[in-house]
């Protein structure tokens, strides 16, 4: 009840003016004045950041077309603490799961995607993680494009980022490097804003154990060792691809449009299958509806939607598109294929301490007393999301033999086979506090 009525408040502190052109459905779009220049399908990670900048222009219309809900006002999502409760299997979760695993013993797992504005990027654990210099060179390498090695992409990570002090302010020094952060971006990263009895035992261990050294900073292009984890957050909130590039300041621009709860089904071609300007999209009471962009469809509907939409569309394998009763548009076997992704695995302990995260999840006096805080000065434990820090690691040793009858994926000799996140509590919540 405590935050049914916390989220209330913070939905009408939402004001009018920062939804001026964020629109509950797809009615909305009869009402546009104009056809829009660009439709981009997807306000995710990627949509959002994409109609910021195209809608820089004044002379274009953009439009997005958003499967989910807003953003605003859910305390799973702004309240960085109870990102371990905003998925999977949530409301703003699109509940997919895997087919099953072979090495899982078959088992389905939940593969959690954000059924929100800001997509992944509004109910993800806020980890502000480059890649490595190894893995944007390897890019470069492969496409034969220099622009997306390092050196030319990092002033852009630069420019994309605002540093900003930690909620609690505490002096940072010896827990990041400035040289490599941009502090003028829209996309706000900070480090914790409270701190953790762990601490310092974290940063104990990276002088007594081998091959884990301390990291100044996790996200210079050279990741390996422990180091200060860094979130994309700010003055207590997530930091999300919606509050940043989609903030009241951009939405408010009278070319861009954002409607949500809209779900495209496929993207349509002329009569040459030589351009797709048209999408279809399916509104709440299960009418099909098509809108045509004046110069680009743009699909930015995540690593599992966009090749569904594709799929649909006609666009994939033809042979297995044909057994599935959809007519091939074009053939692009590609589609759909290649998607891999890291399993996460929790390694829990008994500690002989009740100043854990289990103390905080369980103990419905001290949540309380936690979000009363949260709410009123935006300090306190919930101002940061799981743990201070992270390590990242090559397997050496005897456990290199596991690349004798496996190649290394790993893009270089910087380039991590896994990570550690270091926590004083478990990461899975005992219930979720839907809002």
């Amino acid at each position: 009840m405590l935050g049914i009525i916390a989220s209330l408040l913070l939905l009408f502190l939402v004001t009018d003016r920062s939804q001026a052109s964020i629109h509950s459905g797809p009615s909305a779009i009869n009402d546009l004045k104009h056809s829009p220049d660009f439709i981009i399908v997807g306000g995710g990670t990627a949509g959002s950041v994409v109609a910021n900048r195209l809608s820089e222009n004044p002379n274009v219309t953009v439009l997005v077309l958003e499967a989910g809900i807003s953003n605003a006002g859910i305390l799973n999502i702004e309240v960085p603490f109870y990102c371990v409760q905003a998925s999977p299997q949530t409301s703003v979760d699109w509940n997919f799961t895997t087919v099953p695993q072979p090495a899982l013993n078959n088992r389905s797992v939940a593969y959690p995607r954000g059924f929100v504005l800001g997509g992944s990027s509004s109910t993800n654990y806020m980890f502000y993680t480059r890649g490595t210099r190894d893995d944007y060179d390897r890019i470069a390498n492969v496409t034969e494009d220099e622009g997306w090695s390092w050196d030319h992409l990092f002033p852009y990570m630069l420019k994309s980022e605002r540093w900003t002090a930690p909620s609690d302010g505490h002096n940072t020094t010896g827990q990041f490097d400035p040289s490599v952060h941009g502090s003028s971006g829209i996309n706000s990263v900070a480090l914790s804003g409270f701190p953790s009895d762990i601490d310092s035992r974290v940063i104990a261990a990276t002088k007594e154990v081998t091959g884990m050294p301390f990291n100044l900073d996790m996200n210079s292009g050279n990741p390996l060792g422990i180091g200060w984890k860094q979130d994309t957050a700010a003055n207590g909130l997530r930091s999300s691809a919606a509050t940043s590039y989609l903030a009241p300041n951009f939405i408010n621009r009278p070319n861009l449009h954002v409607v949500l709860n809209t779900r495209v089904t496929r993207v349509l071609s002329h009569k040459d299958a030589s351009s797709f300007t048209t999408v279809e999209y399916i509104t709440a009471q299960g009418n099909r509806s098509t809108i045509t962009a004046g110069k680009e469809v743009i699909l930015s509907a995540g690593a599992v939607g966009t090749p569904h939409i594709l799929l649909h569309s006609g666009i994939g394998d033809a042979h297995a598109l044909s057994k599935l009763g959809i007519r091939p548009v074009h053939n692009l076997p590609s589609v759909g294929q290649n998607l891999t992704d890291h399993p996460a695995l929790h390694t829990l302990w008994l500690v002989n301490s009740t100043n854990t995260y289990e103390t905080l999840k369980r103990n419905a006096t001290v949540a309380a007393a936690a979000l009363a805080e949260w709410t009123q000065s935006k300090q306190g434990p919930l101002v940061t999301g799981p743990g201070s820090h992270i390590g990242w690691a090559r397997v050496s040793g005897n456990d290199s033999t596991i690349f004798d009858n496996t190649a290394d994926s790993s893009a270089g000799p910087t380039s991590p086979h896994f990570e550690l996140i270091f926590a004083p509590g478990s990461l899975g919540p005992p219930h979720r506090l839907e809002t």
